[in-house]
């Protein structure tokens, strides 16, 4: 199969996992929030910050180096295990007895023990990282796809169950371990590998020197990403964080959709490719191709944020939908920064990884510690606003390496950019029109109707190259089922 089918196939079976890992995620977090108070969620959220950060060090690079190395390798992949293994050990008793206790001593006591349970996280983390590499080197996010599914599932109804039992937050809590403990299991018994028991120094070396500075750059990134609302949890308190939390998750999930899949088949991907070039026109066409859904997904994730907030959650998180607002209209900048990070990373560039990612999170500190004290909404505005600084970096560095030069990246991206935009504008001002006492379900449908028609229209008519080429490049990348349904698309609108 062409690398192009490759990371075609790959990328709708990691979007399909992510879909329906991230739908029960929704469905579990909306049925808690409905259950408990801001300051309820704001606890868990806190702890759970602590956990994707100890995630991060765990992983430690590892996966990637698996990916990333010209050959499976029994005793370089065995070598890995044993560190990551050790590595996990440490992170889980740090986690245990001195985060938790920083966490109960500065924010508060009742988080202790949370983040304590979960730090058991950490060891199941680092016991499947070689084996999650290995399946993606092979090209296997079937497998992924299946395993993250059937682990939501079951930790989703156990974490359902629970919350209606009266648990709490502890139903939030449970249906982390549990999802972590079959992710482990399932990535074990899909990887087909045992580790054997050799431990080399000459391959510590290399993986260290591999995995150190890719590692300490998605800890600053993480930890840039996480600033806001570790900021908002200390400076004004848990319910605050809570709505904050509110507001940021289902744009977190839609991420993992329609952002992640794309950047995790991208790595594998550009990893096969020897030439610069080669590896530079791969990442823009992916920038091109990402680019034409998701930017109209998030803006309009920003229009019809309040709405949406508002019926899902009830009223209660109102303040919650004006975060989605601001925060959504900050990501289209992340799906640039996602395809040049691949790859860096494919070509070995992490010292470039790690400088972006101190940049992003110098300038999300410098944003937080003033924007913070002034509210939620406030907060998420500058949270936007350090996305497309950050991005002139991104750009500036993907030229250095790959010598596309700044314009050229931004002509990929501009025409989607615009029409995305504009449909915000227009659906934003449609909002001014429409009666007051229309049912909530009813504007939320209308508004979004009204969207994918303006998006379509301009792209259809307006900007019908962009268009041609999208359809064109699905089609290549389709499996033979999808192809028939693109060329109708292709025909209908006159692009064949």
């Amino acid at each position: 199969m062409s690398l192009k089918k490759n990371f075609g196939k790959s990328s709708v079976w990691m979007s399909t996992a992510a879909s329906g890992n991230s739908l029960i995620s929704l469905v579990i977090f909306i049925i808690l929030s409905r259950l408990l108070a801001p300051e309820e969620i704001g606890l868990v959220a806190f702890a759970l910050i602590v956990v994707e950060l100890g995630r991060v060090i765990v992983n430690a690079g590892f996966s990637q180096a698996i990916v990333r190395h010209p050959e499976w390798d029994e005793h370089y992949a065995a070598t890995g295990f044993y560190l990551n293994l050790l590595l996990a050990l440490v992170v889980t008793a740090v986690a245990f007895w001195v985060v938790a206790p920083l966490v109960a001593f500065y924010y508060d006591p009742r988080a202790e023990l949370l983040v304590q349970v979960l730090s058991v996280i950490f060891f199941l983390e680092g016991a499947k990282a070689v084996h999650e590499g290995k399946l993606k080197r092979e090209f296997n996010f079937r497998a992924i796809a299946l395993r993250t599914v059937i682990a939501s599932l079951v930790s989703g109804i156990a974490g359902v169950a629970l919350a209606f039992l009266g648990y709490g937050v502890w139903a939030l809590v449970w249906q982390q371990l549990i999802n972590q403990i079959f992710i482990t299991l399932l990535t074990w018994k899909s990887a087909h590998w045992f580790p054997s028991l050799h431990f080399s120094f000459l391959h510590t070396r290399s993986l260290l020197g591999f995995s150190a500075p890719l590692t300490l750059a998605q800890l600053v990134s993480n930890l840039a990403s996480k600033i806001y609302e570790l900021l908002i949890g200390l400076l004004i308190g848990p319910a605050a964080l809570g709505f904050f939390r509110v507001g940021g998750r289902v744009l977190f999930i839609m991420q993992e959709i329609v952002i992640k899949p794309f950047e995790q088949a991208l790595l594998p991907a550009l990893s096969r490719l020897n030439e610069r070039d080669a590896r530079a026109q791969a990442t823009l066409r992916v920038m091109r191709i990402s680019a034409y859904f998701t930017f109209p997904i998030f803006f309009g994730a920003a229009a019809l944020g309040p709405e949406f907030i508002e019926l899902a959650f009830t009223d209660k998180w109102a303040q919650s939908g004006q975060v989605m607002t601001m925060l959504a209209l900050g990501i289209a900048p992340m799906v640039i920064s996602a395809q040049v990070n691949s790859a860096l990373t494919a070509s070995g560039h992490t010292n470039y990884v790690m400088l972006l990612a101190v940049i992003t999170f110098v300038l999300n500190c410098l944003l937080g510690f003033l924007l913070v004290p002034f509210g939620i909404v406030v907060a998420a505005a500058g949270y936007a606003l350090r996305a497309y600084l950050s991005i002139i970096f991104n750009m500036l560095f993907f030229k250095n390496i790959f010598k596309v030069g700044v314009l050229q990246q931004l002509r990929i991206i501009a025409p989607t950019f615009t029409a995305a935009l504009i449909m915000f504008t227009l659906v934003q001002l449609t909002k001014f029109v429409l009666p007051a006492d229309w049912a909530l379900g009813v504007r939320l449908l209308l508004l979004a109707g009204l969207g994918g028609l303006i998006y379509i229209f301009i792209m259809s008519c307006i900007f019908r190259d962009e268009t041609k080429h999208f359809l064109g490049e699905s089609a290549a990348m389709a499996p033979a089922k999808a192809k028939p349904a693109i060329e109708f698309l292709q025909r209908l609108l006159r692009l064949a």
